[in-house]
């Protein structure tokens, strides 16, 4: 296929970024149809993981959109329609406190046959979780949740630079804290160990929340009683939804700052946002992965107006994170 080649595609960076999208288990109709219309006209794969994960006793964070417990079949499906476009897929298994009884869970350790057998990584909060993950399948990544260092608030720079120092003993990569990342100069400490961090670029909480811990237990909690009822809002909803304090104080990183991160070889980019309606999904991957005003503006159209078209037509239910029919074919 052809497209005019004044068209840019992506952001225009010296040195390319690798991005992991929230989209497992969550938005896999989007993103696997991205995947497949990059390919279809040449263009370099636009992210190179994707992260979330299906309701188990291990999950935390935000609630999964998948509640039910899934098949095998139907779990090698997700991880091999994403491997045929070389994306490889990311866990959140991020449960604050994991029982020691709980890690031999037969459905958790199933979801572990297969990011091992597709070379994916997991996103641990519990320290004793990602043990018994390095002990039992050391070729799986462990990876930091970034919640572990907003619920571990340090009060420095050198104290929170000995934080994710500490955590690299056990983690093979780390989440830092936006505020980290946006303080002139701190994130020099960590240079040495720049292929092993990983940020993210739009952290819709405010800076240096003190009730992170709260609000995620009781998040947590919320999801494991199967979403009944409201969620717990933010703790500082009346600050988050003002403008001028969003303005002044807000935790996103720009693409001019991203760009100068790659250079100095920061270059695994993470976009927040599980659960994302379609259009906001593929809109904040337009905002920061490609050039806004190019090819993607009519890709994403496409994409929404095939979406729709697909759920008035199929006799099954289409749900954001069903794999594509024209995807399902080449597995």
């Amino acid at each position: 296929m052809e497209f005019r080649n004044d068209c840019d595609v992506y952001r225009d960076r010296s040195v390319r970024a690798s991005w992991k999208v929230p989209a497992f288990c969550c938005n896999d109709w989007g993103a696997l149809k991205l995947l497949e219309i990059c390919s279809a006209f040449g263009f370099e794969r636009p992210f190179d993981l994707v992260y979330g994960a299906p309701h188990c006793s291990w999950s935390g964070g935000r609630p999964s959109a998948v509640r039910s417990p899934l098949d095998g079949g139907l779990i090698d499906a997700y991880f091999s329609a994403y491997a045929q476009f070389g994306v490889r897929c990311a866990l959140t298994f991020s449960k604050l406190a994991v029982d020691e009884k709980d890690y031999d869970n037969e459905y958790n350790n199933m979801l572990l046959d297969y990011v091992e057998k597709y070379d994916g990584q997991v996103i641990l909060f519990d320290d004793g979780l990602a043990r018994y993950i390095k002990r039992s399948r050391p070729r799986i990544a462990i990876v930091a949740s970034l919640n572990k260092a907003m619920c571990n608030l340090q009060d420095s720079r050198e104290s929170e630079s000995d934080y994710y120092r500490d955590l690299f003993r056990l983690y093979d990569e780390v989440v830092v804290r936006s505020e980290y990342v946006l303080r002139d100069g701190w994130l020099d400490d960590l240079r040495d160990r720049r292929d092993s961090v990983e940020i993210i670029v739009n952290q819709f909480c405010v800076p240096d929340c003190k009730h992170a811990f709260s609000h995620i237990s009781e998040l947590e909690e919320w999801s494991h009683r199967g979403c009944c009822g409201e969620g717990r809002p933010c703790y500082h909803l009346e600050t988050a939804s003002c403008i001028e304090s969003r303005l002044s104080e807000n935790l996103f990183i720009s693409n001019r700052r991203i760009s100068e991160l790659c250079s100095a070889g920061f270059t695994h980019m993470k976009i927040a946002g599980r659960n994302s309606p379609l259009p906001l999904f593929l809109d904040t991957l337009a905002e920061y992965i490609f050039e806004p005003t190019g090819v993607i503006s009519h890709i994403k159209r496409a994409i929404v107006r095939d979406f729709k078209k697909e759920s008035m037509m199929g006799f099954e239910a289409l749900f954001p994170f069903s794999i594509p029919k024209s995807v399902l074919k080449g597995l």
